[in-house]
């Protein structure tokens, strides 16, 4: 994962704190230099505008969550389902929990397409193909398109955090999105 100086360290946190917790428009660069005890040329040396400081605070806590679904991916001691059992909920509570501007979070879908997302994207997608070829292998799944169904599960769950059925808490989600998941992938015996 990127190195990020003390600077912008805080401002990054900072500026994650304010998202969560007000509307963007309402989110002033001024503001969070101040909070970041950063002057705001130092804010503008790090990120060129609003839009950049918030796509790099969407970015890191993509970043971090991709971090920790390949440690759930990496621990053989788990079965296929368990790892996929993991990556679903991991995913599910990362995107319902961010009280995130769903119409900027919808831009993340197709935009930025820099170097940097692409690969985080094709690196969440690998390491659950990765867990659906285990599966395969081992008796688990049956799967005749792992790599579609990788993207497929990310997707799914986005889609859902975009538009939320009302009423839905995220425990109910993440064993919906299991079930869904599973059945589609499980060897019907």
């Amino acid at each position: 994962m990127k190195q990020y100086s003390e600077k912008e360290t805080r401002i990054l946190d900072t500026a994650a704190e304010m998202f969560a917790n007000q509307p963007f428009h309402k989110v002033l660069l001024s503001d969070v230099a101040r909070v970041a005890c950063v002057g705001k040329g130092t804010l503008y040396l790090y990120f060129k505008s609003k839009d950049d400081l918030y796509f790099a605070v969407l970015f890191r806590g993509f970043a971090t969550l991709v971090e920790k679904l390949e440690k759930h991916a990496s621990q053989i001691d788990l079965t296929p389902t368990e790892q996929l059992t993991y990556i679903i909920t991991d995913l599910a509570q990362h995107l319902l929990r961010k009280s995130i501007n769903a119409q900027l979070l919808g831009k993340v879908i197709h935009y930025p397409d820099s170097g940097e997302w692409q690969d985080m994207r094709a690196k969440l997608w690998s390491l659950i193909e990765l867990v659906i070829i285990r599966g395969i292998d081992e008796g688990e799944f049956e799967d005749s398109a792992p790599r579609l169904t990788a993207q497929y599960i990310p997707s799914l769950i986005r889609s859902i955090s975009l538009f939320p059925p009302e009423g839905i808490d995220i425990e109910t989600f993440c064993k919906h999105a299991c079930t869904f998941v599973f059945k589609a992938l499980k060897i019907e015996k």
